[in-house]
């Protein structure tokens, strides 16, 4: 799965990247280490904005929940969606009909297991260039409050040879969007037959990093190989 990601671009980076500008006023902080149980916000672009980079949550709430309740609960249970079965469950299938994101990055975080030993590796694209995983999101209204959460999931996929030897135990991993076909997913545009391997070609690289790299904040030191 993908609890775990890097964004430590600078605006201008990630605006040239992606040819879209942050939202006018926008308060981004790049950060080497964004844990979706933390609930941060997340540099996206989404399919009805796609010349705007927002900052949604991490942790989908679909529009058809009634309560505050009911939405902090659910939204601990989606920080990821199988493509395989996203269509199907209550809390994605809208999003997958016609909310389509990319979700900012520049690398993420998997442990592999060896043993009794779990070993931390950062992975990321050739000379740690910024990427889109695939998402999905929706905006919600509190209606007790009527404040509006625009909030996302990244999609995950069975693990390419690669990420399994990584990812060894559950063998999935996020869905990592070519560039090529960026504008084909916030288009919807590529067949639903296709979204199980879309991201299988993505080329990527690893390297292990300290096991306690969670407690060292936003510092370089979270991705230093050892």
């Amino acid at each position: 799965m993908c609890f775990n990601i890097s964004i430590a671009k600078e605006k201008k980076t990630l605006e040239k990247r992606f040819k879209a500008k942050f939202q006018e006023g926008i308060q981004f902080e790049p950060n080497y280490f964004l844990s979706a149980f933390a609930k941060p916000y997340v540099p996206v672009i989404t399919n009805d904005k796609p010349n705007e980079i927002q900052l949604f949550k991490w942790g989908l709430i679909p529009q058809w929940v009634r309560t505050e309740e009911q939405a902090k609960d659910l939204s601990t249970k989606t920080f990821n969606a199988r493509v395989e079965t996203a269509k199907e469950k209550p809390s994605f299938r809208d999003a997958m009909k016609s909310k389509h994101c990319l979700v900012l990055a520049d690398g993420f975080y998997e442990w592999k297991t060896e043993g009794k030993n779990k070993i931390p590796h950062y992975i990321y694209q050739e000379e740690m260039q910024p990427f889109a995983f695939a998402g999905i999101w929706s905006e919600w209204v509190n209606k007790e409050s009527g404040e509006i959460h625009d909030t996302f999931s990244i999609l995950t996929q069975d693990a390419n040879p690669f990420m399994a030897n990584i990812h060894n135990t559950k063998k999935r991993q996020p869905i990592i969007l070519t560039e090529g076909v960026e504008q084909d997913w916030l288009n919807a545009s590529v067949d639903s037959s296709s979204y199980e391997r879309i991201g299988f070609k993505t080329q990527l690289q690893a390297h292990t990093i300290d096991k306690s790299f969670r407690t060292m904040g936003n510092s370089v030191e979270v991705i230093k190989p050892i």
